[in-house]
């Protein structure tokens, strides 16, 4: 019901026809609009319209026999967002895929029999063989807004370290509720709390209870086959944020709360001292703590997203010299071995100074990984190269309790290529990047934690077009 009402209004506005007239059509066509109405209507009218088209290619190469995978997919989307009226504003959108080849990504390894991991969410995982019917409602608010507040109900963006669109897929991520923020000055504020959440690679609004195991579950730490998918218990997800903002100096603070499950407070100070050379030296520290609330989800220990007394706790450096068009940084990552850092996949992609696109920390404890990252502008900034290099030790394949995944050491290079248009084809962004990873241990691996993990190569060439 409410996606037919988005598309009729939706298709109303595209053709100029104010929604007074079509209220009218369905109720007492007798009744005389009163010239108020048709002032709104003109309002409305004055909204602005967003198109957006992206086409998005993504293979993996894995190790020797075991299996490959490509797709290529195109999707376009349609929002309205209209002009504030006294500071509120109304706004929403959709979003369809169409998938124009796929290689194996239904299928499973015949050596391992492990599905694929990257590719399908570009599509739909909750029904991998769904290719006719994949588009979502996904913005669909009412905001208001001045000069110190703002305030968003209904779905839409969320950005924060943790909770956040997490959009290097098809589609990012969105929740539904109410957030808040206010910016007195050099401080901001953040509240919210949401309730439900479409996450990438899906087509559905769920409770956020729900999102719980829409992708890989991991492995069970007690080491049963139960497993938390479906058997979570919460109300939502609270998320209040404080930030301060000087000319060279940015502190934040995060505090997450998934009601019934966990609670995460996340700190981050990063800065910048000018030198004599006109370079820039950066630093950055970043540092969170993690425990369970209650019974981590579920009475059952066997079906809790989080063992009950389970608490963990990390830290995370960046140093790094920085001049123009260009940023060289060297980052670091420990998380203690007393848990396991656990923030799910379907609600944000970890925003560590170590991070490189096609891997997480989520699941994992006792870590110490270090990256270099170098970042490069040309063409008036319209050229962007990064390249990314890291290694990591994670626990034992075979610790359950520290290593949720059976991730093993790894190598990990990153290259992007991102051009902006300008001119004729502003707008549009055409981006190269391919990921590489290498497993780094004398142990043995099992081929099902090779797959899709270590030994491989993923590429994806990502055309997209906003007007």
């Amino acid at each position: 019901m409410k996606r037919n009402f988005a598309v009729l209004l939706l298709i109303v506005m595209a053709l100029g026809v104010s929604p007074s007239s079509v209220w009218a059509q369905h109720g007492n066509e007798e009744e005389e609009i009163p010239t108020d109405e048709k002032l709104f209507g003109k309002i409305l009218r004055s909204g602005s319209f967003e198109f957006h088209l992206r086409s998005f290619y993504m293979s993996t190469v894995n190790q020797g026999d075991l299996m490959d995978y490509s797709t290529w997919g195109t999707g376009a989307g349609l929002g309205y967002f209209s002009p504030r009226w006294k500071g509120f504003g109304l706004g929403f959108s959709g979003f369809f895929v169409f998938r124009h080849f796929e290689n194996n990504i239904q299928e499973l390894d015949p050596m391992t029999g492990m599905g694929n991991r990257y590719e399908l969410l570009l599509y739909d995982v909750r029904h991998p063989d769904n290719n006719k019917d994949m588009d979502r409602l996904e913005e669909f608010y009412l905001s208001y807004q001045n000069h110190e507040v703002s305030i968003w109900g209904g779905r839409h963006h969320f950005e924060s370290p943790l909770l956040n669109a997490s959009d290097n897929r098809m589609r990012p991520n969105l929740f539904s509720g109410l957030s808040v923020d206010y910016t007195p000055g050099r401080f901001r504020f953040n509240g919210a709390w949401f309730t439900h959440v479409i996450s990438r690679g899906t087509l559905e609004w769920v409770p956020v209870e729900e999102s719980f195991g829409t992708f890989d579950i991991g492995r069970n730490p007690l080491q049963v086959s139960e497993s938390y998918r479906h058997h979570t218990e919460s109300k939502g997800i609270g998320v209040f944020g404080a930030q301060y903002e000087a000319k060279q100096l940015k502190l934040e603070s995060w505090n997450y709360l998934s009601e019934g499950v966990f609670g995460l407070s996340f700190l981050q100070g990063t800065g910048a001292a000018n030198l004599k050379s006109g370079h820039s030296l950066v630093w950055g520290v970043q540092t969170f703590a993690q425990t369970a609330i209650g019974d981590g989800g579920n009475p059952d220990p066997e079906k809790a997203y989080m063992l009950p007394d389970e608490r963990t706790f990390g830290l995370g450096l960046q140093a790094g010299l920085k001049w123009p068009h260009a940023l060289l940084t060297v980052n670091y990552l420990g998380i203690s071995d007393s848990g396991r850092f656990l923030f799910p996949r379907e609600w944000g992609r970890e925003k560590f100074f170590v991070s490189l696109q096609r891997e997480r920390f989520e699941g994992l404890g006792g870590v110490n990984s270090w990256m270099i990252q170098y970042d490069h502008t040309f063409i008036h900034d319209k050229l962007k190269v990064s390249t990314g290099v890291s290694h990591t030790k994670n626990p034992n394949i075979n610790n359950v309790l520290l290593n949720k995944y059976g991730i093993p050491d790894y190598y990990h290079f990153s290259g992007l290529i991102d051009y902006r248009f300008s001119g004729f084809f502003k707008g549009l962004d055409l981006q190269l990047l391919v990921v590489a990873k290498k497993e780094d241990t004398d142990q043995k691996i099992p081929m099902e934690y090779v797959i899709n993990r270590v030994n491989m190569v993923n590429t994806s060439l990502i055309l997209d077009y906003r007007f």
